[in-house]
């Protein structure tokens, strides 16, 4: 299970690689794709990028280019399905709340036919 920083990551990984599912990336480029308020450090990166590799969602190479530490990104099988499985847990969520609105909107009618009957 990814955690909120994982996902971002991710998502930019995926943006970064759409055209051949391997990228060679930067932390500046990775920083730059995110929102302005999620900054992240160069450390962190490295642990994010370490932890996807352990979960298989990526492979990765750590090269030098010009002096400047670079990542070469291959995206894993796990890593394609990111998106879809993300847009599955986005419907899932949906349909629980849709229930439990179904659900309380019962509640509400039975509790008003009962005081109506007795």
């Amino acid at each position: 299970m990814l955690n909120k920083n994982e996902k971002k990551v991710m998502a930019v990984l995926l943006k970064l690689c759409k055209k051949n599912n391997t990228c060679l990336t930067n932390h500046e480029e990775i920083v730059s794709n995110l929102q302005s308020k999620d900054y992240l450090t160069r450390k962190e990166v490295d642990d994010i990028i370490n932890n996807l590799v352990l979960q298989e969602y990526i492979d990765n190479i750590i090269t030098d280019n010009k002096g400047k530490k670079c990542y070469c990104i291959t995206i894993q099988n796990k890593g394609e399905a990111f998106t879809r499985e993300e847009k599955d847990k986005k419907k899932v969520l949906w349909q629980r709340i849709g229930i439990t609105v179904a659900l309380a909107v019962l509640s509400f009618v039975v509790t008003v036919v009962l005081k109506a009957i007795f």
